[in-house]
């Protein structure tokens, strides 16, 4: 079909058609389109503009901002949220206060449809994409209250959507309340949310700021401490930051299992092999969950040096830890340097600690 023929399908076709050449459209991948598909977006069927504002996700052009913008007060929520896509996915700054302002409509007052609700998703994530700074504050309320009156599962969604906002974002503040979250009163979805939040965070202060929350405050209940470590540590994994390595490592002495698996499955993201020491020593772990994390971990990283180790975790009376200690064994003797003999004894190192910032090294 001619370019021509589907310029027309848009103009005159019934609205099946119109979608249908809105779609053709966005594949044919032609900037000269562009103009075409915002004129339609002020069609009379809501359908259409939806797919029209899909369509300009394609091409990502600044012209169509101000008719996306008129689209987030649209009485069909569906279309809302739609452009609310396409303008967070363009990522021009002028979108920002319309798109705070439809979040703040429904922070106040809550959604009436699940349309709605997914409207205010599809906003919160696209100030974080335009990284409006001016929407931190709305979100952080969004975080830890949610709408003020919400129906079923939608207070959590919205709440999990603010979190990712602010992982967007990347402010001080928004890191702190991400921080702050991690609690074990939280729900689990929400903690997850943050986690995978500061796990996106890439600024030299968030990282500062993150490193800093692994110790415990004074006169701080550790039933909070444990939680708010876990996710920080799991975090700085995904970050993907071997600068945090010197932090991680006295972890390995917490007292809480889920801290230290979290510590093993992060020197695996973080691929960290020259401290396999610590994962070594977790071998030798009062909780069968952390001597499986270590054994799996050893084997992912190839730590020779564990090859003696894990002979001995290899007859674990925990089935799990010493099917993984095997398999770890067999990923070490498949290296090409694995070594054919040596000794196999370990002795550990002295415990490492982090760098004192005020030595200037």
């Amino acid at each position: 079909m001619s370019l021509e023929q589907t310029l027309n399908e848009l103009r005159y076709g019934g609205p099946e058609v119109r979608i249908r050449a809105a779609i053709n459209l966005a594949q044919a991948n032609n900037p000269q389109v562009t103009p075409y598909l915002i004129d339609a977006l002020h069609d009379e069927e809501p359908e259409v503009r939806v797919a029209i504002s899909r369509a300009l996700i394609t091409y990502r052009d600044p012209r169509s901002v101000p008719a996306l913008i008129s689209l987030l007060k649209d009485k069909n929520f569906v279309v809302t949220e739609a452009a609310a896509t396409t303008l967070g996915l363009i990522g021009d700054p002028a979108a920002g206060k319309p798109l705070l302002d439809l979040m703040e409509r429904a922070k106040a007052f809550g959604p009436n449809t699940y349309p709605q609700h997914q409207s205010v998703v599809q906003a919160i994530v696209a100030l974080g994409r335009i990284k409006d700074p001016h929407a931190t504050g709305a979100m952080i309320k969004m975080l830890k209250k949610g709408y003020k009156n919400s129906v079923s599962d939608w207070l959590l969604q919205v709440r999990q959507a603010a979190a990712l906002g602010l992982g967007m974002l990347d402010q001080p503040a928004g890191t702190e309340a991400l921080i702050e979250t991690l609690r074990e009163d939280e729900r689990p979805e929400v903690r997850a949310s943050a986690t995978t939040a500061l796990g996106m965070l890439r600024s030299e202060n968030s990282f500062r700021q993150m490193v800093a929350n692994l110790s415990m405050s004074t006169f701080e209940n550790q039933a909070r401490l444990w939680r708010r470590q876990e996710g920080i540590v799991i975090a700085l994994g995904q970050r993907g930051d071997r600068e945090a390595v010197p932090y991680l490592l006295p972890l390995v002495h917490s007292p809480y299992p889920e801290v230290r698996i979290a510590l093993a499955e992060t020197m695996v993201r973080l691929g960290e092999t020259e401290k396999g020491e610590i994962l070594i020593q977790l071998l030798r772990d009062r909780s069968p969950d952390v001597r499986h994390a270590a054994a799996q971990a050893l084997g992912q990283l190839g730590i020779q040096a564990a090859a003696g180790p894990l002979s001995a975790v290899a007859v674990d009376p925990d089935r799990r830890v010493a099917i993984a200690a095997l398999t770890a064994l067999e990923n070490i003797k498949a290296l090409p340097s694995a070594p054919t003999a040596g000794p196999t004894a370990y002795l550990p190192t002295a415990n490492p600690q982090p760098p004192d910032e005020n030595s200037g090294s």
